[in-house]
């Protein structure tokens, strides 16, 4: 053992010896300049893509398990989660999936219709387009819905639908009871959608650009976020009850809790096709119509919705196409 102290030694002596009189060089072996000094530029930071897909669950909510299947991967796939998958499916410890096993999914997102739903109502209700919906449960005209039918709802949001940008699909969705067969000839008239909301946003002059509702720090920024979830815009921390400032003269277009993972939400419409967004309210201070100028009170920060902390989540989108605020708001 002392002999093999001693070897190790003796290697540490001549290791740090042509250190020293060859800077740079150990037995003719670069070593690379890592100091901030360095005259090279750093490497590129490149984000790594998902390593697999995102994909919708199918509307009938079966997928068959692929070669190299885990409940981990299934559920990174399908976006839901790992003990959603086992508890559908009433699997049992150590997990084991066989190729070709085929197995229920739920979606994170759902809506079971009731009496007087339709697919123009739900696109209101949800923030999302009613033809991405009907694609996404494979629903076809007359784009018949039936009570307790669950539909699935697509992950992202179209916040434009909530002013007046998206007309309903000419033909009404026809709401039936379960095992009853409707006639064509005698649809159930679905419930009467609200009124869309139509508001006129003040016109942005050269001096109305975009300003910070809040200032705090960064906690999500806009992009690609965890499990290949895309983030439209950016989360700012904030100590609860600070108040948000409207980012540019606009008209508030919507004001609620339909959004359930954004808490309470706030929408104002601008000129030239512009929405913001502010999301996770404690309070609103403003209402629907409301014409606000810049740097006006629009609520307070809060943690409504599915945060775990006190924080603003806003957006800024034109023309339903989420923009990065950074893009749009210097300094």
């Amino acid at each position: 053992m002392m002999l093999r102290h001693g070897v190790i030694l003796v290697s540490l002596s001549l290791l740090l010896g042509a250190c020293a009189s060859a800077p740079g060089k150990i037995s003719n072996i670069q070593i690379p300049d890592l100091s901030l000094k360095r005259k090279s530029p750093p490497a590129e930071v490149v984000r790594a893509p998902n390593r697999q897909s995102v994909l919708p669950i199918p509307s009938s909510g079966v997928i068959t398990v692929a070669e190299g299947d885990t409940i981990f991967r299934i559920a990174n796939r399908y976006q839901t989660y790992p003990e959603r998958v086992i508890a559908d499916n009433n699997l049992q410890p150590p997990y084991a999936l066989t190729v070709g096993q085929q197995l229920q999914l739920t979606p994170p997102r759902f809506h079971v219709v009731r009496l007087g739903d339709s697919l123009y109502s739900l696109s209101q209700r949800y923030a999302i387009s009613q033809f991405q919906l009907a694609e996404l449960n494979g629903l076809e005209a007359p784009y018949e819905l039936v009570v307790n039918q669950q539909l699935q709802l697509p992950d992202s949001y179209d916040l434009s639908v909530l002013d007046a940008i998206e007309k309903p699909i000419k033909t009404p969705a026809v709401i039936s009871k379960p095992g009853t067969p409707v006639a064509t000839t005698t649809p159930i008239a679905p419930a009467p959608a609200v009124p869309r909301k139509n508001f006129i946003a003040p016109t942005l002059t050269a001096s109305d650009g975009f300003n910070w509702p809040i200032s705090g720090e960064v906690l999500q920024e806009f992009g690609p976020a965890e499990r290949g979830v895309h983030n439209d815009g950016l989360n700012i921390a904030a100590e609860f009850g600070a108040p948000i400032q409207t980012a540019a003269p606009g008209t508030v277009a919507y004001v609620g809790e339909n959004l359930k993972s954004f808490g309470t939400l706030v929408l104002v419409k601008h000129d030239g096709g512009y929405i913001t967004a502010y999301a996770h309210l404690a309070e609103v201070a403003v209402s629907e119509g409301d014409i606000l100028s810049t740097g006006q009170l629009l609520g307070r920060v809060g943690a409504t919705g599915t945060v775990d902390r006190p924080q603003l989540h806003f957006e800024i989108r034109r023309n339903r196409a989420p923009i990065n605020p950074r893009e749009l708001i210097s300094g």
